[in-house]
């Protein structure tokens, strides 16, 4: 048997052994090896005493106020805290995993966004709207001034000066 102190995959094993809850095989396994490892003895002795001494312990009885006190504290916890905003914000800028997933994402998003300016900068335009003075009909140019003046309502003069 692999002696749980030395490996981490094992150290259930010893709590099992001391809750009782190893198979019968699996107990006289590790009741040999406790014989001849003192590192496990000393620890299984030391489970024990934790063990029985949580079974001895008895919780002191709740105080009659214990909810109302309880809930006076929340209420002035949540008073003194942050607004809503300042939290949102420390979330955003602040996230609690240690390497910030979304640190990998801003070079893709910038690199996006360059790449959206450049297509919309360069993107040759199918059609040419620039004015071109040998497409210009000096006739048309006249004709729709005259159309224009006539839409536009002739300016009235002031009441008084007729």
């Amino acid at each position: 048997m692999n002696c749980p102190t030395k490996r981490n995959e094992d150290a259930e094993i010893l709590l099992d052994y001391c809750a009782r809850k190893l198979a019968p095989l699996q107990t006289a396994e590790f009741e040999i090896h406790l014989k001849q490892c003192p590192d496990c003895s000393r620890l299984v002795e030391a489970q024990k005493e934790v063990l029985a001494a949580l079974k001895a312990w008895t919780p002191g009885p709740v105080s009659a106020d214990f909810d109302a006190r309880l809930y006076a504290r929340i209420a002035a916890e949540e008073a003194q805290a942050a607004p809503a905003w300042r939290l949102w914000l420390r979330r955003i800028f602040q996230p609690p995993v240690p390497y910030p997933l979304w640190k990998s994402a801003v070079p893709l998003i910038a690199a996006c966004a360059v790449l959206a300016v450049a297509l919309s900068v360069r993107m040759p335009d199918s059609v040419d709207h620039r004015l071109r003075a040998d497409k210009v009909d000096i006739e048309q140019v006249e004709q729709t001034l005259e159309d224009f003046d006539i839409l536009t309502p002739a300016v009235q003069a002031p009441a008084g000066s007729m």
